[in-house]
């Protein structure tokens, strides 16, 4: 099997080769799309190749120190695209990978212990900083602010059911059990299926708007009769994301909400909300990454984070 890996690459251990390649199908087999899978077989064997230089080539002989001196290389050497260094993002990137390898090879009883076990790797401040959450008071004003059955059937899925934007433009009516009460995924983020549970509000919501406004926009110039889009715009066709922003922002101002209008809002802002109002519920860290979709649990403990800040600013 052969990837491509950049010239400055360069890989010379049989063992690293063939584990590369063996960590490659494993994120195949996790359910990564093969560009995502692609990169991090990169990622991994600029990792192998930093070992080879300092003479090192057994994976079961890897140190936590190691992995400790390659994260300060990794995070001053040049970005080989844009030049500078690499961004924070990129580094914490190739870091998780590293640790993802590790953890296969523990799971497959190939070493004894996993040096990045006692590791902590933290994800990039500033982007946690830059995430807009609106409180449960705000959403419940986003709800009453709606007038068709539609708004609030797009509301419960964008917050009720955390999906992406994407997600929700490649929904499909066969994506939506209502009588299973769960919303299916099936090609999310790094191409990853999940299944969502959906609250017996956001069932009402979409039972409503599917029963009793979805038949009205089917008489729009753009239907065609095979369309499977559950959610259809005011001409028939797909709803596309610049739609449903442009609807969010319709409820915003419906709203009369000062402190709402001010803040940087978007569609995804609301799956930042449900994250943030889930944690704050007490729902389990694990719980919350399976609803959403992540891959890594880091990426849900940001939410964790995020919602600590906000109590902080209430108790100011």
């Amino acid at each position: 099997m052969y990837m491509g890996r950049p010239l400055d690459i360069i890989v010379i251990n049989e063992d690293f080769i063939k584990l590369a390649e063996n960590y490659y199908k494993h994120l195949l087999q996790l359910g990564y799309s093969s560009q995502y899978t692609k990169m991090r077989y990169l990622f991994i064997n600029e990792f192998f190749s930093y070992l080879e230089q300092k003479g090192q080539t057994r994976i079961d002989k890897i140190t936590t120190g190691q992995i400790i001196e390659y994260y300060n290389y990794i995070s001053h050497r040049p970005n080989k695209t844009e030049g500078g260094t690499l961004s924070e993002k990129s580094t914490y990137a190739h870091m998780r990978n590293i640790r993802g390898l590790f953890i296969m090879l523990q799971h497959k009883r190939q070493i004894k212990i996993n040096p990045c076990s006692t590791l902590k790797i933290h994800y990039p401040a500033s982007d946690i900083e830059e995430r807009t959450v609106l409180t449960q008071k705000e959403i419940k004003e986003l709800y009453k602010a709606t007038e068709t059955s539609q708004e609030r059937a797009i509301l419960s899925m964008a917050y009720g059911c955390g999906l992406r934007v994407g997600e929700l433009v490649k929904c499909d009516i066969e994506n939506v059990r209502l009588r299973e009460k769960i919303l299916i995924v099936p090609d999310g983020k790094n191409s990853k299926r999940r299944v969502v549970p959906m609250s017996s509000g956001t069932i009402k919501d979409l039972t409503d708007y599917y029963y009793n406004e979805r038949d009205e926009l089917t008489k729009g110039r753009k239907y065609n009769p095979r369309e499977s889009a559950f959610m259809l715009n005011l001409i028939g066709g797909r709803m596309q994301k610049w739609t449903y922003n442009y609807m969010l922002k319709e409820l915003i101002k419906r709203s009369r909400n000062a402190s709402l209008q001010e803040k940087e809002v978007t569609m995804h802002t609301l799956r930042h909300s449900i994250a943030t109002h889930l944690i704050e519920k007490g729902v389990k860290v694990e719980h919350v990454r399976m609803f959403l979709g992540h891959s890594q649990l880091e990426s849900t403990q940001i939410y964790i984070h995020i919602s600590k800040e906000i109590l902080k600013s209430l108790a100011r």
